[in-house]
């Protein structure tokens, strides 16, 4: 299920003794978290609502809690992190594995365990590991592609009654690589900006939302590719002067260009690309759009160059904005 689906379970108080979290939106997971932490009233938590970080914590305590009745309550909620034993390294004792197997065949009604596994590779061989997910309802929170992401915020702002304009949101998803979870981070500047009008314009985004390193990164590569000398160093030059580190700024460099060549090798759709990358879909759309326009050969000759000149940062002295001039020139 979706977090929508999710948010229904619980307005119908349909809910299931176990969860199984999955997925990489930041600002989706945080909603979840906060979702289940409101199903214990508030002056009921500090006895009803747990939070357990298994990287530091030993299982026993979510079993002990979990096999706990409420204390003066009608539920009790568990929130477990990082729940390492469900992976193909982590371990579990023979008699937590029995106890927990107990539980998940004869769980207290009132109570509700939720395992946040966005961080970890599940094991799904392993026999805790297919009796959890069996019993739990599964909630994926993927991260949302571009199209999705305008939806949800344009969606969002529509229950503000705000707008925004369609040059704007192009470029709040450029500057933010069209990541939700960055996009959410920005809207509540746009929105006391335009408190009065109520319309969110470009001018608003260019002057409020930073452009991301890996965003500006794209137009520096591309720039490199059309051998606009000019306005490649001009673009590093400004990188350099708002304190991003040389040898960063390198390593982003030689990512894109990475990132180019992979697409060129690979078939599919977007998704399809972004998922054996694992990188995000507008990645693969801005790759796709530089590749149609210019050779793999001069793609390859700029992710040399970006090698070489990581060399030279790490073994000489020589200053950053020069070597990167010799570079576009040459």
């Amino acid at each position: 299920m979706n977090f929508k689906q999710l948010q229904q379970q619980i307005d119908n108080n349909a809910m299931a003794n176990f969860y199984v979290v999955t997925g990489e939106e930041e600002i989706l997971l945080r909603r979840t978290a906060f979702a289940f932490k409101q199903l214990v009233v508030p002056e009921d938590r500090d006895m009803n609502y747990s939070q357990f970080d298994l990287s530091d914590q030993p299982l026993d305590m979510v079993i002990n809690d979990a096999m706990s009745a409420p204390f003066f309550g009608e539920r009790r909620v568990i929130i477990v992190s990082k729940p390492l034993f469900l992976t193909a390294t982590g371990k579990i004792s023979d008699h937590d594995s029995d106890l927990l197997l107990q539980l998940l065949e004869k769980p207290l009604s009132e109570n509700i365990v939720v395992f946040f596994a966005n961080n970890i590779k599940l094991d799904k061989r392993k026999k805790i590991t297919k009796s959890l997910l069996k019993t739990s309802e599964l909630v994926e929170l993927p991260v949302l592609d571009e199209r999705q992401s305008k939806q949800a915020v344009v969606a969002e702002l529509t229950q503000r009654d705000y707008q925004i304009m369609p040059d704007a949101l192009n470029e709040l998803v450029m500057r933010t690589n069209a990541h939700y979870s960055d996009m959410q981070n920005e809207l509540p500047k746009l929105i006391a900006y335009a408190n009065k009008t109520k319309k969110i314009d470009l001018q608003a985004v260019s002057s409020l939302v930073p452009n991301t390193l890996t965003a500006t990164a794209f137009t520096l590569v591309e720039a490199v590719i059309k051998n606009q000398q000019k306005a490649a160093v001009t673009i590093y030059r400004e990188l350099l002067q708002n304190n991003e580190i040389a040898l960063r700024i390198n390593a982003v460099l030689i990512g894109q260009f990475r990132l180019l060549l992979q697409v060129a090798g690979l078939s599919g759709n977007e998704a399809t690309i972004a998922s054996q990358l694992k990188v995000h879909p507008y990645r693969v759309k801005l790759a796709k759009q530089i590749l149609k326009n210019h050779q793999l050969t001069n793609i390859r000759s700029g992710y040399l160059g970006m090698l070489n000149m990581e060399r030279l940062l790490k073994s000489t002295q020589q200053d950053p904005e020069i070597l990167f001039e010799r570079f576009v020139l040459n």
